[in-house]
């Protein structure tokens, strides 16, 4: 028993940095995982690290099977048609469940607007506007509806990094500025209505790009059997 409580915050730990490797493309989409090299690199035993991958194949991100052990799930436009629905559904509802924020919270969600507006880099970008979100539902107290929040957003951002760095797409701060005047009005109807036009906005951009990428691949594999 003690030992697992000690053992609970380092697979944590390791967790979240093994997404983060996920999400930055460090750790590619389809990639097989080593676990002796990326433990190493992480500092920490095989064994946390492994108990973290359990977790991760739970949450979708990576998958295992016989003889190959864990990889990083590829890319599947179908995940995105599925989970861009759930989390603006969600969100809208923990929004809606929450205090309109008040005057200090929406001073800090136009700060954080404006650094996101001037980010270049997709990863700060990504890391702004998960920030935005979750201090725009600082007050929602229903803890588990931000635990799988939290966890369908963090599976959403591995396509949207690898499409704004191959794309220079950036993300867009308008309908977060929409939000804040309508909540500062105090219209929720109008904000929830923009979050939910915002969370659409990925699959309109993440779909054509993932089916760019197929035909691509479709089209080497056909060449390299015309080779052989």
């Amino acid at each position: 028993m003690n030992d697992a409580i000690v053992r609970q915050p380092v697979r944590t730990a390791v967790r979240e940095r093994v997404i983060q490797r996920i999400v930055d493309g460090t750790i590619a989409a389809g990639d097989g995982i080593n676990l002796a090299t990326v433990a190493a690199g992480l500092a920490v035993s095989p064994t946390p690290l492994r108990e973290a991958l359990i977790e991760l194949e739970r949450d979708g991100f990576v998958a295992s099977s016989q003889g190959r052990g864990f990889f990083v799930r590829p890319y599947d436009a179908r995940e995105v048609e599925e989970i861009y629905p759930l989390i603006w559904t969600l969100e809208v509802l923990a929004m809606r469940s929450s205090p309109i924020p008040g005057t200090a919270t929406l001073r800090r969600l136009r700060e954080i607007n404006r650094e996101l507006d001037a980010a270049s880099d997709p990863a700060r970008a990504l890391e702004l506007d998960m920030l935005w979100h979750a201090t725009l539902l600082e007050t929602c107290s229903n803890g588990l509806l931000m635990e799988i929040l939290k966890s369908l957003k963090q599976r959403t951002q591995r396509y949207e990094f690898a499409y704004m760095k191959e794309s220079g797409h950036r993300v867009s701060t308008e309908h977060h500025a929409g939000m804040v005047r309508a909540l500062r009005a105090g219209d929720l109807d109008r904000a929830a209505k923009l979050l939910e036009e915002n969370w659409r906005i990925g699959p309109r951009f993440l779909l054509p790009w993932l089916e760019a990428r197929q035909q691509a691949a479709r089209a080497v594999q056909t060449r390299l059997r015309v080779r052989r």
